[in-house]
């Protein structure tokens, strides 16, 4: 409906920029979308990053194997960014993992890796740890996500909310999302104060377009992967090369 064209990532394909009349290059949208969250408000459909339910009385112990960094230190109700190499030392994927129970976490991958995680955790249980109490299965299409990022950011989440929230940095919670139970993560990958908000994949469509329709009320509105890629490299998050397996 927007005229986005659409770009290949994993077995998804997502809008690489959503042009307006006038806009002649993608470049011209790409800049607006940039300076829309930098100024405003942004909503971007992140429903694609993989998402992995992992539970059990080792499950923390499992993802301090499985990542770089330590995860069993993780407080319940926060997520952590989490890097996790392959057996060569290269990088496999990056994202964040939060943990909903003193035995129950959920782990996001990038939208091209999610399959190739999912494989390398079934393979890293049965091969390391097949005496753990750890069990994983993907969610991936049972959510919809949408990014909300910008200074107008909250003001826009807490119009759809049931009820307000103030999350701290790298926080997540139970939400009421006019009446549909949700997750809200606290999480910006652009540098502003951003949020990551899921529902069940149904209610996803009705969700993005009440979300867009509100954000353009504020100056706002959608933007694509190429404003996405700007804002991470501008924030100093790795993204394209650094990430493929070859550097």
């Amino acid at each position: 409906e927007r005229h986005a064209p659409m770009i290949e990532a994993g077995l998804w394909y997502r809008p690489s920029y959503f042009p307006r009349p006038g806009e002649a290059t993608w470049r011209e949208a790409c800049d607006r979308e940039v300076n829309m969250v930098r100024g405003a408000v942004g909503v971007c459909d992140v429903s694609t990053l993989g998402k992995i339910d992992i539970q059990g009385a080792d499950a923390a112990r499992f993802l301090d194997f499985v990542y770089t960094n330590t995860f069993s230190t993780l407080p319940v109700g926060r997520a952590r960014y989490g890097l996790m190499l392959r057996e060569d030392g290269l990088v496999m994927d990056d994202g964040t993992t939060t943990r909903l129970g003193d035995a129950h976490f959920l782990m996001t991958t990038t939208t091209a890796a999610a399959g190739l995680v999912m494989r390398h955790l079934d393979f890293v249980q049965q091969a390391f740890c097949a005496t753990w109490d750890v069990h994983t299965i993907s969610v991936t299409e049972a959510f919809a996500q949408f990014a909300i990022a910008g200074p107008k950011a909250r003001a826009l989440l807490n119009s759809v909310l049931d009820a307000p929230v103030d999350l701290p940095f790298m926080g997540c919670c139970d939400v009421g999302v006019q009446g549909v139970q949700g997750r809200l993560f606290r999480i910006s990958f652009s540098g502003e104060e951003g949020y990551e908000i899921a529902v069940p994949a149904r209610f996803g469509e009705a969700l993005f377009r009440d979300l867009v329709a509100r954000a353009e009320t504020m100056g706002g509105g959608p933007y694509g992967m190429e404003a996405l890629n700007v804002l991470r490299i501008e924030k100093g998050f790795i993204t394209h090369a650094e990430i493929h397996g070859r550097t």
